[in-house]
Formats: C-alpha cells, sequence, structure tokens
C-alpha cells in the first residue's frame, strides 16, 4: 500500500515495466510494493535496478555483510518494508537469530554512545 501513488499492476504495465518487472521476480521471487510504486517513472526503478546491482553485487565488502549493514541502515531509518526484506535475505543467507540480536545490541549500544555524546555535546579529541 502506499499513500498518493498508485501501485503499478503486472496488467497495467507497460512493456518495459513489465520486463523490469520480470527480472525482479526472478530475482527476489515477488515484485515488492517500493518497485511497483517506482514503475510509475520506469527510468527512475530502471536507475535504482542498476545501482542496487552494483552497490550489492560483487566487491571488496561480502554479501553478508552487506546485508547486515542494510539492516543496520532499515533500523535507524526505522522502515519497516526493508526492515523485513533484508532479515528475510540474512535469514537466506544462514543468519541467526542470535546474530541478529548481536546486531541489534551493537545498535543499542553505539546508538546509545552518540546519542549520550550528542547530547553533552563531546567532541573527539586530538592525541
Amino acid at each position: 500500500m502506499a499513500i498518493g501513488v498508485k501501485l503499478v499492476s503486472n496488467e497495467e504495465a507497460s512493456p518495459e515495466v513489465k520486463q523490469l518487472f520480470e527480472q525482479i521476480e526472478k530475482q527476489m521471487g515477488f515484485i515488492p510494493p517500493t518497485m511497483r510504486a517506482m514503475a510509475n517513472k520506469p527510468e527512475y526503478l530502471k536507475l535504482f535496478l542498476e545501482k542496487s546491482r552494483v552497490v550489492m553485487g560483487s566487491g571488496k565488502i561480502d554479501g553478508k555483510t552487506k546485508l547486515f549493514v542494510a539492516l543496520t541502515v532499515s533500523i535507524l531509518n526505522n522502515c519497516e518494508m526493508c526492515i523485513t526484506t533484508y532479515t528475510n535475505k540474512l535469514k537466506e543467507a544462514g543468519v541467526t537469530d542470535e546474530e541478529i540480536v548481536e546486531l541489534l545490541s551493537i545498535i543499542d549500544l553505539v546508538g546509545g554512545l552518540n546519542h549520550f555524546n550528542n547530547g553533552l555535546m563531546i567532541k573527539p579529541s586530538e592525541k
């Protein structure tokens, strides 16, 4: 569900969007509502998919770490859709409940420390 923006259905999709939807469904097993909303501007959906492929694809940082970072950012931004997506992807990658709780404990520790330092306006000291 999206507020104020139609989610493009398979039936309403242009040929270009249908091709993108097929690519998404092949990769993810379904078409997320976010991408159905993006389909209102096919050029943006195409750009997003390419950016995702480049950023989340092979690189110096392994895929599991990238998913942990993505989940962390999603938690900090309170994005329910992304939290669900990245948690599921991590589970598919073999991550345990214990590892996810460990990640959340790190977010709790560092986030709390950040709030403490920001609240007191503590600046880094030079050595």
